[in-house]
């Protein structure tokens, strides 16, 4: 007989108008995501906000991209320097083996929603 236990549901943390705008807020250069092709080389773009973030990765090199993901820079960014732990785990719940344009458009597709149910969520 098959377990018919159903699985918990996440938990949706409802944020405060405070902490949406720290998520949302600009950081220095300095915290920014600094893109790299590879280790000591890199692209010259650096990300300081979510919808910055998603501007870069439009265009950035893909192998930036791969490099970033697979070293999971883009969650520690997020969940450490922007301060948004539900994204930084979205963003670890893709698939190892997802690369180039593909992970690409997943990871603009993760953070541009988090973006605007953010932002949902801070007008009412």
């Amino acid at each position: 007989m098959k377990n018919m236990a159903k699985k918990p549901e996440e938990k949706k943390t409802s944020l405060d108008k405070a902490t949406i705008s720290k998520i949302l807020r600009t950081v220095s250069q300095s915290e920014g995501l600094h893109f790299f092709k590879g280790t000591g080389d890199p692209t010259g773009k650096i990300a300081t906000s979510l919808v910055d973030f998603v501007e870069k990765m439009r265009v950035v090199d893909i192998r930036a991209v791969n490099y970033h993901f697979k070293r999971r820079e883009f969650e520690k960014w997020m969940r450490e320097t922007i301060g948004d732990f539900d994204l930084s785990k979205r963003i670890g719940k893709l698939g190892k083996e997802t690369h180039g344009e593909k992970l690409r458009n997943e990871i603009v597709r993760i953070v541009k929603g988090r973006i605007d149910e953010l932002k949902d969520t801070q007008i009412k």
